[in-house]
């Protein structure tokens, strides 16, 4: 950089006259020595422009060698890829020493590469170490005011119980038609109410914690059904609500009970009367699912209410006068007072047999104390009288007894909460873990106010999962990664000696990227000490 201050233009004028005319080589030596002179990088020149080279970006070479030699002499200058960038940012370097922002500092100014890190320390095993965190929220419908939404990072406070949080984050949805937003909280103090208005700091926001309908926060069981197990998973719905799942925590096995054959008797078919009394509780019931050693009894098939108008001896034929001949087979319309009984009237051949099996429709609920009784009758037969032989009648002299049977639900927990439950609306419990269960049913308890199970976030702490035990080398407190592009003997003693803090340990992860004709990037990664 010249300067356009020129002495050079006035050495001639310094001259007297009889010089100029008698010297003229002396004057054009001394003005071509003040040219070279202003000339770039000469004395002259780089006086003048003294503060123009203060600027690292305008500077000669020869100057920032003198500055490397002095402040970044640790730096091999052949690795540089911006040395003036260097020069300028070394001060951040040094004073952020030791720092990811330093190493990332260094790496752009070395190689023009961004840089990421790995701490083995954070992957090590360490004893009750898992992150365990417990969410509470309120869920608000209306009335309302204002945006709730803007109230997220607010304080609120509810009006009525006084208790106050912050609330974290919102998330809102429509619940049988309703909007309800759910504001997750934090730093909680006292206990919010449901129905309460909550508001915030400013009371420019409201809204009514919602208390009959929404999430489902436990269920209280009415009948527990049968044949489930401690620690199946089951659902939870009901005519609204639905998504809610669940443990079931303990069961009973003096709850519900189930019909068995002691004798199957005689003279039934699978459509017969099953009567059920008695026992402590309610709701079992069964039906005939099967009859064995069947046998053919012949049965009238003619009422005798399609004569009840017909009076007898008045025609050549009963039915003459009175009665509606649609109503009785073709034998008795013909019939008259010569007629035999077996002529007059219809017989139909019917199937009948001994009880061979059960099907039991509702296991019932509570005969912890007794037991029901069954009386089953098949009424076209035992009408008839028909001696079993035995002393008692065919069609009701089958002997069906009861006993308890396992797995009624007692207690269940909920794990997923759901949405859109009402609070006088019952909830079916249905078992996910196994087939031939019978449900059962229960009240839901429905809060506005949601506390939900706790939770990992993390596997800190975990045994035998993908944490590593400590062996002071590579997985240890001290030691660190730097992935990059450049093998580890690359920057190795660099960093050391410009970066590296004393009692840590360096490793270097080599990542290699190319793309090759089928746009398909191929990265390898190898780990060096």
């Amino acid at each position: 950089m010249s300067t356009n201050q020129k002495i050079s233009n006035l050495v001639e004028q310094q001259f007297p006259d009889f010089v100029r005319d008698e010297g003229p080589n002396l004057v054009l030596f001394l003005r071509s020595y003040y040219e070279w002179m202003e000339q770039s990088n000469n004395a002259i020149e780089v006086s003048k422009n003294l503060l123009n080279y203060q600027d690292i970006d305008n500077t000669y070479d020869k100057y920032l060698e003198y500055f490397h030699r002095e402040i970044i002499n640790t730096i091999p200058r052949d690795t540089l890829f911006n040395k003036k960038l260097l020069a300028k940012h070394i001060k951040d370097l040094y004073r952020s020493k030791g720092s990811e922002a330093s190493y990332q500092l260094l790496f752009r100014i070395l190689y023009n590469e961004e840089i990421e890190f790995y701490y083995p320390g954070e992957d090590i095993l360490r004893a009750s170490d898992g992150r365990w965190v417990k969410e509470t929220s309120v869920r608000v419908g209306s009335p309302r005011t204002g945006t709730i939404g803007n109230v997220s990072g607010d304080s609120i406070v509810g009006t009525t119980s006084g208790a106050s949080a912050r609330v974290d984050r919102i998330v809102g949805t429509i619940e049988r038609g309703i909007i309800v937003d759910e504001l997750y909280l934090t730093n909680i103090s006292g206990t919010f109410e449901d129905g309460e208005l909550i508001r915030n700091g400013a009371n420019t926001i409201n809204a009514t914690i919602l208390a009959t309908q929404g999430s489902l926060q436990s269920v209280d069981v009415v009948s527990g059904g049968a044949l489930h197990q401690a620690g199946d998973t089951v659902s939870f719905t009901s005519a609204g609500g639905s998504g809610a799942t669940g443990t079931v925590l303990t069961v009973s096995d003096t709850s519900a009970v189930e019909f068995y054959i002691v004798d199957g008797g005689s003279g039934y078919q699978t459509n017969s009367t099953i009567t059920v009394s008695g026992g402590s509780g309610s709701n079992a019931n069964f039906i005939v699912s099967g009859i064995s050693n069947t046998e053919i009894i012949q049965l009238n098939t003619d009422t005798i209410l399609a004569m009840e108008n017909v009076v007898l001896n008045t025609g050549p034929t009963f039915v003459s006068l009175g009665a509606n001949t649609s109503s009785v087979s073709a034998n008795l319309a013909s019939a008259n007072v010569s007629t035999p009984l077996n002529a007059a009237l219809a017989f139909a051949n019917t199937l009948v047999g001994s009880i061979s099996a059960l099907t039991m429709t509702n296991y019932g609920y509570g005969y912890d104390t007794s037991l029901p009784t069954a009386n089953v009758v098949f009424h076209p037969i035992y009408d008839l009288l028909i001696d079993d032989g035995a002393g008692w009648y065919k069609g009701g002299n089958a002997d069906i007894q009861s006993r308890n049977v396992t797995g009624t639900i007692e207690t269940v927990s909920v794990t997923q909460f759901g949405a859109g439950y009402l609070r006088n609306e019952n909830v079916n419990i249905n078992n996910l873990s196994r087939s031939g269960t019978q449900a059962g049913f229960g009240t839901p308890v429905v809060s506005g106010i949601v506390s939900y199970p706790g939770k990992y976030i993390d596997t800190k702490g975990w045994l035998s999962w993908n944490n590593r035990l400590q062996d002071n080398y590579y997985y240890q407190e001290f030691s660190y990664v730097i992935k990059s592009s450049k093998f580890l003997n690359t920057y190795d003693k660099i960093v050391k000696a410009v970066l590296h803090p004393s009692g840590t340990k360096l490793f270097g992860t080599y990542t290699a990227t190319s793309s090759v004709s089928t746009s398909i990037t191929v990265t390898s990664n190898t780990t060096y000490s």
